[in-house]
């Protein structure tokens, strides 16, 4: 008798293990507290990522880029001055100052800019991209007729340094001053 009840016990305890290993199917409601609860995880996640990003203040912007174009025809711009694109169509580290028409480099990197102008009828428009210390690392040339607008683009890739400046100025062909149209635009980006 006490053989049986053992053996009894014995396979009531396998049965209630075997029952506890079953997965049974989950309601609704568990399903959505299993999904809040991965969500949260990983929101916690992203906010601690997310923290450590802007704390290490040495971590550079993941991009870098800008496109400024002119808003209306320039005044007359003397040899020597420096072009300033006025109006912003993309900037998302604020790193070129409309004001100054100057690009500062937030980190170091390969950088790659763009010029593109339009001369005004009858002027005739040498605009250089110029880099910290006055070397000249690109050049665009338009000569407009009385009737038509002459266009030049140039291109350039560069390393900077963090700091670094660059912005563009009228080299100015053969001592003459000249305008340049709405049609003209200055760009950046760092290669990541």
């Amino acid at each position: 008798m006490q053989i049986v009840i053992v053996v009894i016990v014995i396979v009531f305890e396998g049965m209630l293990e075997a029952n506890r290993k079953i997965q049974r199917p989950k309601t609704r409601n568990a399903i959505q507290k299993d999904e809040e609860w991965m969500k949260e995880r990983s929101y916690e996640s992203r906010a601690q990522i997310n923290s450590v990003k802007r704390s290490n203040t040495n971590t550079p912007p993941s991009s870098v880029a800008f496109t400024y174009k002119i808003y209306d025809d320039t005044d007359e711009i003397a040899v020597g001055d420096t072009v300033k694109f006025d109006t912003q169509i993309f900037d998302n580290t604020g790193s070129f100052d409309p004001s100054t028409g100057e690009f500062t480099a937030p980190s170091c990197g390969m950088y790659v800019f763009m010029l593109n102008i339009r001369s005004n009828q009858g002027k005739v428009c040498w605009i250089d991209i110029i880099k910290d210390g006055g070397e000249r690392l690109a050049t665009a040339f338009a000569q407009s007729s009385d009737k038509v607008h002459d266009g030049d683009s140039t291109f350039l890739t560069i390393y900077l340094k963090e700091g670094d400046k660059v912005w563009t100025k009228n080299h100015g062909y053969q001592g003459t001053v000249c305008t340049i149209d709405f049609d003209s635009s200055f760009a950046g980006f760092r290669l990541n």
